[in-house]
């Protein structure tokens, strides 16, 4: 029984100095960005765990997996209802299909005429 305690307490701190890492200087403190054709998408892990109170596996490993520039996908798949279209869909966050919501993931240069 001390044996499984011990066991179960090491797993819980291992998990809180993980997450604990990274909000303090890791990747839930700054953006991704991610370079396509239609300009850079942006993704703020602060916007979505900290203000929507998203917990890490909930993207993660069922959408994505935890190393960024593993997963490759095409704007089919985030229509398709994969990745980010898992919750882009109109019905649990703005849909990725509404030309009207372009500029809100995808980033371009003013000089490009976007809304940079």
């Amino acid at each position: 029984m001390k044996k499984k305690v011990a066991v179960a307490a090491a797993a819980v701190l291992s998990a809180a100095t993980l997450v604990a890492g990274c909000f303090k200087g890791g990747v839930l403190n700054r953006d991704l960005v991610f370079k396509t054709k239609n300009g850079d998408v942006v993704f703020s892990h602060v916007y979505h765990v900290k203000v929507k109170k998203m917990h890490c596996s909930y993207c993660h490993p069922r959408l994505f997996k935890k190393r960024f520039g593993a997963d490759h996908f095409t704007m089919r798949d985030i229509w398709q209802g994969k990745y980010c279209g898992a919750c882009h869909n109109g019905k649990t966050a703005f849909s990725a299909r509404d030309p009207r919501n372009c500029s809100r993931c995808h980033k371009q240069k003013a000089a490009e005429g976007g809304n940079g």
